[in-house]
């Protein structure tokens, strides 16, 4: 049986609203790749839609030493955010779910991506920790 080949890459680039953080990732076509949805409180909050390419992949071109970084609950996963428009860019989880070398882009930063094409999935990220208390 012969190895399934890894898909093919392209670049995507992106940036905040604002444009002071731009930056590109290297990953599968989003017409064939699904992207995630989670339902936890702060990725329900900020409309996250995930995709999980390797670090190596996401080249910061401009802004990436202003990110600003929010870690909340069990201080697992580092949300990272532009200082000057808000706008929730990706999540570094630092391995804390088993994989090292993954980080999160939030799709909707990318430009040239039609949001009702791509093919979503869900996380169930209400069970990584305890529950959201805002008190």
């Amino acid at each position: 049986m012969a190895a399934a080949e890894a898909p093919e890459k392209k670049w995507y680039f992106g940036n905040c609203h604002c444009a002071a953080v731009k930056f590109k990732v290297h990953m599968p076509s989003l017409d064939e790749h699904q992207v995630k949805t989670c339902n936890c409180s702060i990725c329900s909050r900020n409309g996250y839609m995930h995709v999980y390419p390797a670090r190596a992949d996401v080249v910061y071109l401009k802004g990436e030493d202003s990110v600003k970084g929010y870690y909340f609950g069990g201080k697992k996963a580092e949300h990272k955010f532009c200082p000057n428009c808000g706008s929730s860019i990706s999540v570094d989880p630092h391995g804390a779910f088993g994989e090292e070398d993954m980080v999160s882009i939030n799709v909707r930063m990318l430009q040239d991506v039609e949001l009702d094409q791509l093919k979503v999935g869900t996380v169930d990220g209400k069970t990584f920790g305890a529950p959201y208390d805002p008190k």
